[in-house]
């Protein structure tokens, strides 16, 4: 059941809610038969699967619904599911147990009950535990999204949502090997190069090759109808919610919100803010999972383009513009990069707005940086131009 309680965004998880976390993967148990060359039996990695109606522990004076709310460090699922046939004598590879508990590994940062903090849907899971650690890697309690939650502009979203993320389907992550060796590959080649790495046939060979697999890492998420509808979903820039492979990407750039950093090398959740944003916060700002780990790379790359170029064309004097033209154009790139989402102009832009208007201060809106960071390629860029540009009045 749905119980409406949220911390930053995010349902919080309870006995009485319908959570699951669901599909996680590898939970590898001995398997029967017992017989060399395996006498421990078969090592088999199984999907595990763990359900909020099984929470133990959980609070004790605050309830939802009338049930007990799961707590850091305190509470778990007492049992999970997925793993049964792997009851040769050992059981887990790790742990020796299969049906094991499930522990959380992440949760509110600031949202407290009874002292400790609460845990909320898509707060990361280890499975099949006698203790810790588990014996499968994290992987994400998912309930459901709460940063639409009242938007009445994404009932299509949500719906398409509901019907292509049944929970009897594995919601997973693509498999990133080809990925990582690319990336190995490349560091491999940067090193042999030397200083003159940027103009060495072998290194953009095998940058080249970097950038083939972040766009095949997109197309097979888009494939896939559950990571297809939920693209239309903003979540908070942290804790990291995306695949890996993936980047969450801020529709408006965080820098748009900040005077840079206040001394060389600060980190970018501590810059301060521009007059008139002083609750602004980087790593709480509604951002969309996208391919690639920069400006420059896949779809995250073809996102900050489109952007820029709006934000070059737009810009003051002053080199800032309104708050409501960068959503706006957020919004609209985000949909240019991901047609086969159908997420609506609306929907995009009425989340963005969700946020940043609790970020601003008080009094007349002030204007932000019109943010422009993208690509060098004037041939990308004057292709971002015509789509943005070229056809403003279309979303």
């Amino acid at each position: 059941m749905a119980n409406e309680v949220f911390a930053n965004n995010m349902e919080v998880s309870c006995k009485a809610a319908d959570g699951k976390s669901i599909a996680c993967f590898p939970d590898v148990c001995f398997t029967p038969p017992q017989a060399p060359p395996t006498p421990l039996g078969v090592p088999i990695p199984y999907p595990n699967t763990g359900m909020a109606k099984d929470t133990t522990k959980g609070s004790r004076t605050v309830k939802i619904s009338g049930k007990e709310v799961m707590l850091k460090d305190k509470s778990h699922f007492k049992t999970s599911y997925g793993d049964e046939a792997g009851n040769a004598p050992k059981k887990g590879i790790v742990t020796t147990r299969n049906k094991g508990k499930v522990y959380f590994t992440s949760w509110s940062m600031d949202v407290k009950y009874e002292g400790k903090n609460v845990v909320r849907h898509m707060d990361l899971t280890t499975h099949n535990h006698a203790s810790q650690p588990g014996n499968t890697v994290p992987w994400p309690y998912t309930d459901r999204m709460a940063l639409a939650k009242d938007l009445g502009q994404c009932e299509g979203e949500k719906k398409r949502v509901n019907d292509a993320c049944d929970t009897s389907k594995k919601v997973v992550c693509p498999d990133i090997d080809k990925l990582k060796n690319a990336l190995k590959d490349r560091n491999v080649a940067k090193k042999t190069a030397g200083d003159g790495f940027q103009t060495d046939p072998a290194y953009l060979a095998a940058h080249t090759g970097v950038q083939s697999e972040y766009s095949s890492l997109a197309k097979t998420i888009n494939a896939d109808p559950c990571q297809k509808a939920l693209r239309c979903f903003l979540a908070p820039y942290k804790p990291n919610r995306c695949c890996p492979g993936q980047t969450g990407d801020h529709l408006i750039d965080s820098a748009s919100f900040t005077d840079g950093p206040a001394f060389p090398g600060q980190p970018r959740n501590q810059h301060p803010t521009k007059a008139g944003w002083s609750k602004y916060q980087t790593d709480k700002a509604p951002v969309m999972c996208v391919e690639g780990p920069n400006q420059t790379t896949a779809t995250h790359g073809q996102m900050h383009t489109r952007r820029g170029v709006v934000a070059l064309h737009e810009a003051d004097a002053k080199g800032e513009w309104p708050r409501s033209k960068a959503t706006a154009t957020g919004a609209k790139a985000a949909k240019k990069t991901f047609p086969d989402s159908d997420c609506s102009q609306e929907c995009l832009e009425a989340q963005l707005n969700k946020y940043h208007d609790k970020a601003k201060d008080p009094g007349d809106e002030k204007p932000i940086n019109a943010r422009a960071s993208m690509t060098s390629d004037p041939a990308q860029r004057a292709k971002a131009a015509a789509e943005m540009i070229g056809s403003e009045s279309s979303r």
